[in-house]
């Protein structure tokens, strides 16, 4: 075997262990966590109280979910005209930039937005075509 080489040629084993898998200490240390995760709280919880908030934070990004699509208010949006989306897409612009909502609330916004608009214009487009084609009736 040439030395530098992970494997030799023909290696029949495979390229060891698949990206992403965890080792069986990491595993242990996780199902650890998870069947004390209670008492675990209440011990940060309390330690957090008596000043060691370090603690809390780092235990509780473990423990806890992080909330996924949360409600964003952002106050009344205008929708029926394109003028109206115009404006609402400027305003969902400054409140991203003022850091009121984030950068992924704000392209999902722009997303909403810009669908309503495509939906506006296509109802438009299809009425003019109904109007154009519709037949004198004798």
């Amino acid at each position: 075997m040439k030395t530098g080489r992970p494997f030799e040629p023909g290696n029949k084993f495979g390229r060891g262990r698949s990206r992403g898998s965890r080792n069986k200490r990491s595993l242990l240390a996780l199902q650890l966590l998870d069947s004390h995760a209670e008492s675990v709280v209440r011990k940060a919880l309390v330690d957090a109280m008596k000043g060691d908030a370090q603690l809390l934070r780092t235990f509780l990004g473990h423990i806890l979910p992080r909330r996924r699509d949360a409600p964003v208010k952002t106050g009344p949006l205008l929708v029926h005209t394109a003028e109206e989306l115009a404006l609402n897409s400027e305003a969902v612009f400054q409140r991203a930039v003022s850091g009121q909502i984030t950068l992924q609330e704000a392209q999902e916004f722009s997303a909403l937005i810009e669908d309503r608009r495509r939906g506006m214009d296509f109802a438009a487009r299809l009425h003019a075509l109904e109007e154009a084609t519709a037949k004198p009736e004798l």
